[in-house]
């Protein structure tokens, strides 16, 4: 009788052991889930605005698709008075957009173009616990899990949220509890011929040393 309650006591130590480990590797694994922080990828677009005097569109010197150097030129217009000028790329890119053509008659302040940069960048959201491990200048390194060989780049901190944007529930709450505080974080990353907008880009605070 008494051997079989010595080994109901084991197995009940057992059990509760087992438990506790469960209970930790799953909070491990709640905490490494919560430090991989996902963004979509997003790309820098600058609109190309008329700012000249009245005129018409005489010729186009670029197509949606095309490479341009900041400078390049995009148009030809010829003014209402007499005279032509170039309106140009205001960035490096490529043009993504043209909203003009041969004969249109442009005024200041008209959108003719979207030419879009050779820079990309990322928004993520950080909880108030590890956002001082991030700051403006700092490098990081970007994965992107979904590519077909996982790529991964450097990017750059550029620019970290002094307030919260919103608060994260809690996936448990206690009794007067707060929610987390989460703070956006803009990294910038340079193109690359394997990533696309739109792409899902990772970051893992784990990797990043205080």
């Amino acid at each position: 009788m008494k051997l079989k309650s010595v080994s109901y006591f084991i197995i009940a130590i057992v059990l509760v052991a087992g438990g506790s480990l469960l209970a930790t590797k799953g909070k491990d694994a709640v905490s490494k889930a919560e430090n991989r922080k996902q963004a979509v990828l997003e790309v820098e677009q600058k609109t190309v605005i008329y700012d000249k005097n009245p005129g018409t569109i005489v010729n186009i010197l670029a197509t949606v698709g095309d490479s341009v150097k900041q400078g390049d030129p995009l148009f030809k217009v010829r003014f209402a008075e007499g005279g032509e000028a170039e309106v140009s790329a205001p960035a490096d890119g490529s043009v993504s957009q043209i909203a003009v053509k041969a004969g249109d008659r442009v005024a200041q302040g008209l959108p003719v173009a979207i030419v879009q940069k050779n820079a990309y960048y990322a928004d993520f959201y950080v909880q108030e616990g590890q956002i001082q491990k991030l700051k403006a200048g700092q490098s990081v390194s970007i994965h992107f899990p979904y590519t077909e060989h996982s790529a991964e780049v450097d990017g750059v901190v550029t620019t970290v949220a002094t307030a919260p944007q919103f608060a994260n529930l809690r996936m448990t709450r206690e009794r007067g509890q707060a929610d987390i505080s989460m703070y956006a974080v803009r990294i910038a990353i340079d193109a690359n011929a394997a990533l696309l907008p739109g792409m899902t880009a990772e970051v893992d605070l784990d990797e990043i040393v205080d």
